[in-house]
């Protein structure tokens, strides 16, 4: 298993690949997209996104991290965007612990000087992840594009 190992867990975390798309959706569970098999090609085919699972000893996928990169001129320089964080071992919260950490190490060496998380209203466990790893709440405003695929 190539990887690095994730600090305080048996886990190693390496790069999403096309073949683990099976594994990645049983970790995103049944809110899936149905179009999920082109978007995750694309995502790991982009070098403006990375995605990095977190396998067991057996080579099982028990968690992921998206982690999207723009330039920006407001704030000069690269930001990071935690697109998401999922485990799917019990207890979550070391794994996504673990892979926030990671995440924050990957952004912070291409150069980011900032990380902002997308975190779902219904994701409590990455919410109280983040929280306790100093994240504080800003304003983000949204709005659904009526006709976007």
């Amino acid at each position: 298993m190539v990887g690095r190992r994730l600090p305080g867990t048996a886990l190693r975390v390496r790069r999403g690949r096309r073949r683990d798309l099976a594994q990645v959706e049983r970790v995103l569970g049944p809110s899936a997209d149905a179009g999920l098999a082109r978007v995750f090609r694309r995502v790991v085919a982009d070098l403006g996104t990375d995605l990095y699972v977190a396998e067991d000893e057996g080579g099982e996928i028990v968690g992921i991290v998206s982690v999207a990169y723009a330039r920006s001129l407001l704030r000069g320089g690269v930001s990071a965007w935690l697109d998401g964080a999922r485990a799917r071992r019990e207890p979550a919260r070391p794994v996504l612990e673990g892979l926030v950490a990671f995440a924050e190490e990957r952004a912070r060496r291409r150069g980011c000087r900032r990380l902002a998380a997308w975190v779902d209203a219904g994701d409590a466990e990455l919410r109280a992840t983040l929280l306790a790893r100093g994240y504080r709440p800003g304003d983000l405003l949204v709005t659904d594009l009526a006709g976007s695929a």
